[in-house]
């Protein structure tokens, strides 16, 4: 199990963060203008589509409350019940149903394009692009109070070992095992070796989201 200690972000991973997270940034600006365009055009005629183009969600990042920044997908009447409900936004079971989302947002989700706002945190520093998911407060005390420090000792991230393997190996329950194994990795692996796993990690989302699996 994983230990209540902090390890702090390689430099050379948050130079390449800063760098890559920079770059897609200004690379997919045009499409975010596209998707700006046509959620505009469908709260036109859709009144329940309207409102704001960006929302966030608070989030943890190695202990630390931040907001996670995406394109709003959700129509926004669901996000105000499920907030004035539960206090916070769990966005996982709001997609399973489609009657949610906006018709912009179910074309964005698909390809996981209103992950994209989430490229500047990692520019900030709040995220990293490989690392443990950000968990909400509520879930993230939980599982602290529980003994599990993965959610705590890292910087949160895009994308992970977790997120390829989803739905492609039952062993891994709740991901748990995985993102214990990346932050010894993160440990103990030589700079290069671990740039390399980045990159590798990184090669297979891209694959995941081009095919439309999700991750």
């Amino acid at each position: 199990m994983v230990e209540d200690k902090i390890i702090k972000t390689p430099p050379f991973k948050r130079i390449f963060d800063a760098v890559i997270s920079g770059l897609v940034l200004i690379v997919f600006s045009p499409l975010l203008l596209v998707i700006f365009l046509l959620a505009k055009l469908e709260s036109l005629f859709n009144p329940e589509a309207r409102g704001k183009f960006f929302y966030h969600e608070v989030r943890m990042s190695q202990g630390r409350p931040f907001n996670f920044y995406k394109i709003r997908i959700f129509k926004t009447k669901v996000l105000k019940e499920v907030l004035g409900r539960e206090g916070f936004i769990h966005t996982k079971p709001l997609e399973r149903e489609e009657s949610n989302l906006t018709r912009t947002g179910y074309l964005v989700k698909k390809f996981y394009l209103d992950e994209l706002p989430q490229f500047w945190c990692v520019l900030t520093g709040q995220m990293s692009i490989v690392g443990p998911r950000p968990w909400n407060p509520v879930d993230y005390e939980n599982d602290v109070k529980a003994g599990n420090f993965r959610k705590k000792v890292l910087k949160a991230g895009l994308t992970g070992l977790v997120q390829i393997s989803k739905g492609r190996n039952g062993d891994h329950k709740n991901g748990t095992d995985l993102d214990e194994k990346y932050i010894e990795l993160v440990k103990n692996l030589s700079p290069l070796k671990l740039l390399l796993l980045d990159l590798w990690i990184m090669g297979r989302s891209i694959r995941l989201i081009l095919r439309g699996e999700g991750l």
